[in-house]
């Protein structure tokens, strides 16, 4: 059972009206009264109730961080960044982690229940009209990153994920490459293929910039050197890495969606006797791993100095003016050249 402010009350002897006091830190207590709740606090382990606090102030002193749950980290990365804002900010940061089979609408229930002061959605474009109104008539701010909400209305801070694959592949070609394989998530579909099972966002950004670069180069799309695949493991890329290097003509040089799927491609790269980059040249997106695999491999990092406080504003910004125009800002990114990509002859 947990300590309640009765509990505390009876300890040190006095009402609950001067353990408010002490609690709130307003109005008159004895110096003697004050010790002698201060010792029955800490001897019961007594907690605050803050959502009891909130309903009176209005504010929790909580933002609410709503991540996705995936192989490559990064969210812990970007989450990182808010906490450290957050708690510059004075306000407690408090994660709830989602997961591939789904429960974001229990997650935005209990963060309501929490009476938050703002909530940041990280790399998960799977929450709901009816959860995001369902926050907004609770009055909490909401922003997203990574993967946005722009069509509901929802602040987001984004990544220009078309222009940096275009710039890593436009490095490729610019070295010689003409065959390069590109290995990236399918937003919709069964398909490995690419036969038009490419959802909306973030992979639909990357996948444009590949061809995108191509084009810009006069090359012609091959469509068994693409690959789209269900998820970010490392099995899964290095099992789409095999296939690609078992063709009578495999490419040269890889561009992957995400350092998890460079980790596979290097993995099937190692099993047939090939070595990266005298044998294949390798490009991975996110920065995440690259720099721990061996060889350490080119990347394109994101830019997230600052994230956080972007964040952060947008939250104060909107919670001021719910009715403000929607804003979308950009995270940039920077290619990261470890010496993986091969000047071909």
């Amino acid at each position: 059972m947990y300590a309640t402010i009765i509990d505390v009350a009876k300890a040190a002897g006095v009402s609950t009206a001067t353990v408010g006091r002490v609690l709130h830190g307003k109005g008159y207590v004895s110096q003697e009264a004050r010790e002698r709740i201060e010792n029955a606090i800490a001897q019961l382990g007594y907690v605050p109730n803050q959502s009891a606090r909130s309903l009176k102030g209005g504010r929790s002193g909580m933002i609410g961080s709503l991540v996705l749950q995936n192989p490559n980290g990064l969210y812990y990365r970007i989450n990182e960044c808010i906490r450290e804002a957050a708690e510059a900010g004075g306000y407690e940061l408090v994660t709830m982690e989602a997961f591939p089979q789904g429960g974001e609408e229990r997650l935005i229930r209990s963060f309501i229940g929490l009476r938050i002061d703002g909530l940041v959605i990280t790399s998960d474009g799977r929450v709901s009209r009816e959860s995001l109104s369902a926050l907004g008539q609770a009055r909490i701010p909401v922003v997203a990153v990574e993967r946005g909400y722009l069509d509901y209305g929802v602040d987001s801070l984004l990544v220009k994920d078309l222009e940096a694959v275009r710039d890593a592949v436009g490095r490729m070609i610019e070295k010689g490459h003409r065959r390069i394989a590109f290995l990236g998530v399918r937003g919709a579909g069964k398909s490995k293929k690419a036969d038009g099972a490419m959802g909306p966002g973030v992979e639909l950004q990357r996948y444009s910039g590949y061809v995108c670069a191509l084009e810009e180069a006069g090359l012609p799309l091959k469509e068994e050197l693409v690959c789209l695949l269900p998820d970010y493991r490392t099995e899964t890329g290095r099992e789409a890495a095999a296939e690609l290097l078992c063709l009578k003509e495999p490419p040269t040089a890889v561009f992957c969606g995400a350092d998890t799927l460079a980790a596979g491609v290097l993995q099937a790269a190692y099993a047939r006797g090939l070595w990266v980059p005298q044998d294949l040249s390798l490009v991975g997106y996110d920065d995440v791993l690259s720099r721990s695999l061996a060889p350490a491999v080119d990347s394109v990092a994101l830019k997230l100095d600052g994230v956080g406080t972007q964040l952060m504003g947008l939250l104060e910004r909107r919670r001021a003016n719910p009715k403000a125009d929607v804003q979308c800002r950009w995270i940039e990114t920077e290619y990261q050249d470890r010496g993986t990509v091969r000047k071909l002859k």
